[in-house]
């Protein structure tokens, strides 16, 4: 099949491949149980479809942009490795807004967005079966810093993160995250739907 994975080799992209790349500064979160559409493409990594259900749309949560870090590990024995998906991040201050949210998605299966500020390709991490949970949340407010540092952590593993298009990620429920993120209403055009 055309699309299959085929064992080839992976050069480097360009001499500047390593590079940090700068990221926007707000997380989109949104829980697994508002997906209506999930898809990716035979390969496993990039999402074709994606779509949340009519009345639902994932939030922003503003995250200092340095301390943003998507990735995955590679765990397990022989035969049944896979990769647990990370999403860690700070938010600044200690506002009630910030506290409700933790409190009533601690237990959530959630998925996260992440944005770059340059190019079409997001990183998604969680999945409708490897969804993230709240690993840690750890808060601080003493001489140093007023902050909270978030990880969220799938807690199976699964496969490698997902790259998802701009033009696939839906419009948050702030009309300035979505104009910070540059979010211009995949929902439009996706419908709903699984």
């Amino acid at each position: 099949m055309a699309g299959e994975y085929a064992f080839i080799s992976v050069p480097r992209k360009s001499n500047n491949s390593g590079r940090a790349t700068g990221k926007k500064n707000y997380i989109i979160l949104f829980r697994w149980d508002d997906v209506a559409t999930f898809t990716k493409d035979e390969k496993g990594v990039r999402v074709t479809a994606f779509a949340l259900q009519a009345s639902k749309k994932p939030i922003g949560v503003y995250a200092t942009q340095s301390t943003i870090n998507v990735y995955e590990t590679a765990e397990g024995d022989d035969d049944a490795r896979g990769f647990i998906q990370h999403v860690d991040f700070e938010h600044p201050g200690s506002e009630v807004e910030f506290k409700e949210f933790l409190n009533n998605n601690v237990n959530e299966n959630l998925g996260a967005i992440v944005i770059n500020c340059a190019g079409d390709d997001c990183k998604i991490a969680g999945t409708p079966c490897t969804p993230l949970k709240m690993s840690t949340a750890e808060g601080q407010d003493n001489n140093e810093a007023n902050k909270t540092t978030i990880n969220l952590a799938s807690s199976l593993r699964g496969d490698t993160l997902g790259v998802i298009a701009k033009s696939l990620i839906p419009l948050t429920d702030d009309d300035t995250v979505n104009s910070v993120l540059g979010l211009t209403g995949a929902e439009s055009s996706q419908g709903g739907g699984v």
